[in-house]
């Protein structure tokens, strides 16, 4: 795959707006896999184990005040025209993003019975990516600069960062009283492939000249970070490629040479009975890269005028020479540059926020010796989301209710908004038959229902084996 054809692919708006928000999995206790989003979040069991691949599955896909039926409708509207009004309506400030995760393996449980530490540690696997649409730089591929004339294209509408990793991670949980649980969970990245262009700057201008007719002036300091890349354009194009790019992902999982660091930081405070209060903070950390970076910069400043197309040889002028002298003014002027260095990328951390209120009494009478003898069933309350990108945080907001039907069965609704959905409905459940638990979130729900006219859709799912507490001390 040609790397012009990845960041084509990248800028395409289909993916999942805002993904890293997983507003039913916050705060579900009932689920551990809810301890990744929040390690003091309040989950209560002796131990358990997701199935490998099989558990903290997710994937979601949609887009920014764009739709497949606004290009694929049946209106006799040719779809030259509608992609060239998409190009036209889009603005830089949209964002394209996609999230992928998957366990490989996670564990949980407490250290004593008194349950005052709670440890849990596992890896997964994660795909992030990030772009902001190339407003100025989409409309000039699109139209060119031809009905442009006099106006700057912004070459710093080029903002990309994707990435894909591994993460192998070690959380404790500290009941510090009744009242207070905070916990903390380490984190070790081995970076399988990163594409970062950020922090762009310059333009390109095609204006009126007196003698020459046209001048086209190009300012640029624009650079495109690889790592993890190069190798695999490099793996032949022999049918087998499919296979060769999974192996050589694979090898990469925990030794990839390029490595970083990071944690999580998390709180459930109760300041009253019925009311319960949670934080985090996520991925505050770094990855660097080293092994298969290949970079390509471009920065410096040159005017092109009156470029001369019919030459007269009968005069001693030579096209050859005319056009290798032309570029070699250029890329004296304006050095295009492939280079192997070295650089940092910072994770885009994630925070979250919610309070909780629970009301409604079923009494447990097999765990007379613990305090907790009364069982809340219903939780209402509010959820704040915020990730960190390139120009600014993105947030979103959520408002949910959740009940315990069973002993077996818990479900949640969400209702989240944000500056690319009104209308995000989610459900979720989780159900347990002995010591298996399976559970199911889909978020924004009337979407899925009509997939060609949705804006976003995203579903999570996966197996536990958990061991409950057994109605005394073990």
């Amino acid at each position: 795959m040609k790397l012009q054809h990845l960041l084509l692919l990248l800028c395409m708006p289909v993916f999942y707006i805002n993904a890293q928000n997983k507003p039913l999995l916050y705060d579900f206790t009932a689920i551990p896999q809810s301890l990744l989003l929040n390690p003091a979040a309040g989950v209560d069991n002796r131990w358990y184990a997701g199935v490998p691949l099989l558990s903290g599955v997710q994937a979601g896909a949609g887009s920014s005040g764009f739709s497949v039926y606004d290009l694929f409708a049946d209106d006799e509207v040719s779809f030259n025209d509608k992609v060239g009004k998409l190009v036209r309506r889009m603005s830089p400030g949209d964002v394209v993003s996609t999230s992928q995760q998957a366990e490989l393996f996670n564990i949980g449980f407490k250290g004593d019975w008194t349950g005052r530490d709670y440890y849990s540690f596992g890896m997964y696997q994660e795909t992030d990516a990030f772009v902001y649409w190339p407003g100025d730089l989409a409309v000039l591929a699109y139209d060119g600069n031809k009905g442009h004339i006099g106006e700057k294209f912004d070459l710093g509408h080029l903002d990309v960062t994707a990435e894909m990793l591994t993460v192998l991670h070690f959380g404790w949980r500290r009941k510090v009283s009744d009242r207070l649980k905070v916990g903390v969970r380490a984190k070790w990245y081995s970076g399988m492939v990163n594409i970062h262009a950020s922090g762009n700057s310059g333009y390109f201008v095609t204006e009126y000249d007196p003698v020459n007719f046209y001048v086209h002036r190009i300012l640029a300091d624009v650079a495109l970070r690889t790592s993890g890349y190069q190798s695999l354009e490099d793996i032949p194009r022999d049918g087998n490629e499919g296979k060769e790019v999974w192996k050589e992902l694979r090898s990469r999982m925990l030794f990839s040479g390029n490595f970083g660091l990071g944690m999580d930081l998390g709180l459930t405070y109760h300041p009253a009975k019925q009311w319960t209060v949670t934080a985090s903070l996520l991925d505050f950390g770094f990855v660097r890269h080293t092994e298969d970076v290949k970079n390509y910069t471009l920065k410096g400043s040159y005017d092109l005028e009156g470029v001369e197309l019919f030459l007269n040889p009968a005069e001693g002028e030579n096209p050859e020479e005319y056009w290798e002298d032309l570029k070699d003014k250029i890329e004296d002027q304006l050095p295009y540059e492939k280079n192997a260095r070295k650089y940092t990328t910072r994770r885009a951390y994630k925070m979250y926020g919610a309070v909780n209120y629970a009301f409604g009494i079923r009494r447990n009478k097999k765990r007379y010796y613990l305090t907790d003898y009364e069982n809340y069933i219903n939780n209402v309350g509010a959820q704040l989301f915020v990730v960190n990108r390139p120009k600014g945080p993105l947030a979103s907001i959520t408002a949910f209710y959740s009940r315990k039907l069973t002993g077996f069965l818990e479900t949640k609704v969400t209702y989240t908004a944000d500056r690319y959905s009104q209308t995000n409905i989610g459900g979720g459940l989780a159900a347990r038959m002995g010591n298996v638990q399976f559970y199911l979130l889909a978020d924004d729900i009337p979407g899925l229902l009509n997939l060609a006219k949705a804006n976003y859709g995203a579903v999570q799912f996966g197996f536990n084996y958990i061991f409950p507490h057994s109605g005394g001390p073990f």
